[in-house]
């Protein structure tokens, strides 16, 4: 999940790259299993269907369909495994979120609690939700700095 955003603030760019950090390695780990499913499940559909279908002459082997259905089988548990891993990623990142707004010493507390309000009704503009906290403790930064 290497993102590259050079459209936006170094000071947002800088809570992206914390939160890669974070969720390194289940993003990895999240890739593998992705892919490793979808090989073992198209190897053996394909597989199964030359050996049921398309294989007339020679009798079928119980043992291939025994082997090819437990490759496909271990795909499949691969796979919902990748979507487990996918729902505790979203939680991390939201959680990262969350706790990132709650620790910020420049943003209200009413203002805080209207980010967590805004990021428990839309989660999927989650994300946006944080970009706009960020750009609001990064303008009260600067007021600040130009205060003293």
């Amino acid at each position: 999940m290497n993102i590259k955003l050079t459209n936006i603030p170094r000071f947002m760019q800088a809570e992206i790259e914390q939160l890669q950090a974070k969720l390194s390695p289940l993003l990895k780990k999240n890739m593998k299993y992705g892919f490793l499913s979808t090989v073992m499940i198209g190897f053996s559909v394909i597989n199964l269907f030359f050996l049921l279908f398309k294989n007339e002459s020679l009798s079928t082997s119980n043992i291939a369909l025994g082997i090819y259905a437990l490759i496909g089988a271990v795909g499949f548990a691969l796979l919902k495994e990748n979507k487990h891993n996918q729902k505790e990623i979203a939680r991390m990142s939201r959680n990262y979120m969350l706790e990132r707004i709650k620790k910020s010493s420049y943003v209200t507390d009413a203002r805080k609690s209207n980010y967590y309000k805004k990021m428990n009704e839309q989660p999927l503009y989650a994300m946006n939700v944080f970009f706009e906290f960020l750009a609001e403790e990064q303008q009260r930064k600067d007021q600040s700095f130009h205060n003293e």
